[in-house]
């Protein structure tokens, strides 16, 4: 069955909450998801990957302004997550290639993401895909 793209609705929470269980297990409910999802803009976009009607896939993108030499936005993602029967599919490449089309018409100089140290497999797909400038990522918990 054939994969296509779409950006996520709140129709599609529940299945992105059941998805992000993959992602981080005791994950946010459908209800908080559909508060936050109403807060995106134009400048994000949450895309899914669908088999069929079947969410098999996401991740999220956040243009983001920059102050900083030629001053063009740049692209930050966020919530990569292919479910777990569907790796090996293309669902990953097509939502990069996706929120990568989404940087371009933004015109965005870069994209970065951010991935847990111990996730070398993703490591080596974005590899793959054209990241190729490691950088290191910090984060604090608030």
């Amino acid at each position: 069955m054939e994969l296509t793209l779409r950006p996520i609705g709140e129709g599609d929470l529940p299945a992105l909450s059941a998805l992000y269980e993959q992602l981080v297990p005791g994950g946010t409910g459908p209800d908080n998801m559909k508060k936050a999802l109403r807060q995106l803009d134009g400048d994000c976009l949450l895309l899914g990957a669908f088999r069929g009607e079947k969410l098999v896939g996401s991740a999220c993108g956040f243009c983001c302004p920059d102050l900083t030499g030629s001053c063009r936005p740049f692209l930050a993602i966020e919530n990569v997550v292919v479910g777990e029967d569907a790796r090996g599919l293309g669902a990953g490449r097509l939502l990069i290639e996706g929120l990568e089309a989404f940087a371009r018409s933004r015109d965005c100089g870069y994209m970065m993401l951010v991935s847990s140290a111990w996730r070398t497999g993703a490591h080596a797909f974005y590899r793959k895909l054209g990241f190729d400038d490691p950088v290191a990522g910090f984060r604090k918990l608030l």
